[in-house]
């Protein structure tokens, strides 16, 4: 809607009240686009990142229980792996982002991915080396908590200001 001019503007009570409705009505709906697409986003996201879920946990399971690499050493074999698997997932799937620049993106991810992956080496310690808790489980756990901050940090940091098409 273009910015009314100054002889535009509602001069009377009704002529007010029809401008202001029409305005709410106008913020409902984009609103409303707007958490469709949040939803939209959200609900990919789960979809995606249960992909990574298990490609982490597999891989996971694979280095530490069948090829006998140490847990920690294991834990960032899969991780280098699943972060590169997400990152072009959460790009064209979930964000659904375009831009020229994918490799800087990809920096940016990383470096974001760096928190979690610390905060999940951090719980793994504790769990399996300070509490003696099973190592699968744990890893699960841990990859939860990190899948759920890496949503919120790729949504702000590095898919940002670029509109998703819509659905």
């Amino acid at each position: 809607m273009a910015p009314l001019r100054h002889h535009e503007y509602p001069t009377t009570e009704s002529e007010y009240e029809a401008e202001l409705t029409e305005t709410e009505n106008e913020h409902a709906a984009e609103l409303k686009k707007v958490e469709d697409k949040v939803q939209g986003q959200i609900s990919r996201y789960l979809l995606f990142g249960a992909v990574s879920v298990v490609i982490n946990i597999t891989l996971f399971y694979l280095f530490y229980h069948t090829m006998g690499i140490e847990y920690q050493l294991a834990n960032f074999i899969d991780w280098l792996i699943s972060v590169q698997v997400s990152f072009w997932l959460d790009r064209q799937f979930v964000f659904k982002h375009k831009s020229n620049k994918p490799m800087k993106e990809m920096g940016t991810f990383y470096m974001t991915r760096v928190i979690t992956f610390l905060i999940e080496t951090l719980l793994l310690w504790l769990g399996i080396s300070v509490i003696g808790a099973n190592k699968t489980i744990t890893k699960v756990i841990g990859h939860i908590i990190a899948l759920v901050l890496n949503f919120f940090v790729s949504k702000k940091l590095v898919f940002k200001n670029q509109p998703a098409p819509a659905d």
